[in-house]
């Protein structure tokens, strides 16, 4: 009878996914605001399959980078790796996926290319902070690399976060604003147009998770990477368009 109990405890523990590792603490991960719905989708799953609790906080980088240097509870970082790398916190990325800028506008206005902003029908654009914000640096270069930086120049709302600028475009508060694909498909019903900027206008955004520096040997975040390497995080952030 015991033998038996073993070897059926055994099975469920081999059907276990490999990072699945209950009563093996909790997890904190800082993220960038305009990854909130794929990153709280993989904590959600991670925590599901593993039985660790997994939380996150979000802003834009420079406000990632302020809650990892203050709060030591944090782990790991998500976020561009070129604005990862330079803080010197992290002691090893993950790639997670490529990054997407897009442009969408407000319900009822159409846009079939980026030059279509130099119309007067484009009076307000908004674009998440160009210093502190990953995808507000990627338009502010694409906008300079396609001549619509000075056109455009009296035209521009600057706000703090990707998920900001969503929300004044589907509000109609504006009538075009540069996102991520992640944000641009959660408004789709809300909005008019959406297109995607020419990748040669900004540079290549390298979406990472950063192990911070001392953390690496916790168990729940060894748990966390392993899953990140896992088909059922692929599949996550694919639906996220990443």
């Amino acid at each position: 009878m015991l033998r038996r109990l073993f070897l059926a405890c055994a099975a469920v523990v081999c059907a276990l996914p490999a990072w699945a590792a209950p009563n093996e603490g909790s997890l904190l991960v800082a993220a960038g605001a305009g990854y909130r719905r794929p990153v709280l989708q993989l904590l959600e799953d991670f925590s599901r399959s593993s039985g660790i609790r997994a939380e996150a906080s979000f802003g834009n980088m420079k406000q990632v980078e302020t809650q990892a240097r203050q709060n030591p509870d944090i782990a790991l970082l998500i976020g561009d790796k070129a604005f990862l790398e330079p803080m010197g916190l992290a002691e090893r990325f993950t790639l997670l996926g490529k990054g997407r800028l897009v442009l969408v506008t407000r319900e009822g206005l159409e846009l079939k290319d980026i030059a279509d902003l130099r119309e007067p029908r484009f009076a307000r654009i908004a674009l998440p902070d160009r210093v502190k914000a990953v995808y507000g640096n990627a338009a502010t270069t694409c906008l300079q690399r396609t001549g619509l930086a000075e056109p455009l120049a009296a035209r521009l709302l600057e706000v703090a976060t990707v998920p900001q600028v969503g929300a004044y475009v589907a509000t109609g508060e504006v009538d075009a604003g540069f996102v991520n694909v992640t944000e641009g498909q959660a408004l789709q019903g809300r909005i008019g147009t959406l297109i995607e900027a020419p990748q040669h206008c900004y540079a290549p955004i390298e979406l990472s998770a950063g192990v911070l520096k001392g953390r690496g040997e916790q168990p729940a975040v060894r748990a966390f990477v392993e899953y990140l390497a896992s088909p059922a995080a692929r599949a996550v952030l694919q639906r996220h368009g990443m």
